[in-house]
């Protein structure tokens, strides 16, 4: 069975997301109700994950639909991009690492230990991520001007 998550893991990756968004792609993104992931939703056509180790283990993805991946990325860079390609495959795995980064420096300020690893983007059609069973995760969904989008906040506490 799954370790219980606490509110405290999850809202400094719903803080760092709201304010890369804003201060990096100033787009202003509104939550959705968070949830238990159950089964292989959501559904993307990109994603960027980035592992987590220390006090909470397990990882964080930011998953996006094509359209929605490339006009942040686009306000991101300053320029447009309506299709996924080498700088959009970059700036989703930017946006992970920034939202990973920012939740792990709100950890560490309330004394919880957490590192951080390289940023993976996947890409594919309708693509989905499965954890292992003893991890809990959480589907935070996002809505923006451009679009929805999701993180899933996969982790183990120790």
């Amino acid at each position: 069975m799954p370790t219980a998550i606490k509110a405290d893991h999850i809202n400094p990756f719903i803080h760092s997301t709201l304010n890369v968004l804003e201060t990096m792609a100033f787009t202003k993104a509104q939550i959705g109700k968070p949830h238990l992931k159950t089964g292989e939703e959501p559904v993307c056509d990109i994603s960027g994950s980035i592992g987590l180790t220390g006090e909470a283990a397990g990882s964080v993805t930011v998953n996006f639909v094509k359209g929605v991946a490339c006009q942040i990325v686009s306000r991101m860079r300053g320029e447009e991009h309506t299709e996924i390609d080498a700088t959009i495959k970059d700036g989703v795995g930017e946006i992970a690492n920034m939202v990973a980064g920012g939740a792990k420096g709100e950890m560490q300020a309330k004394n919880m230990n957490l590192s951080i690893a390289l940023p993976t983007v996947t890409l594919g059609h309708e693509l989905t991520h499965s954890h292992p069973h003893d991890v809990t995760c959480v589907v935070v969904p996002f809505t923006t001007d451009t679009g929805s989008f999701t993180i899933e906040v996969a982790l183990k506490t120790s």
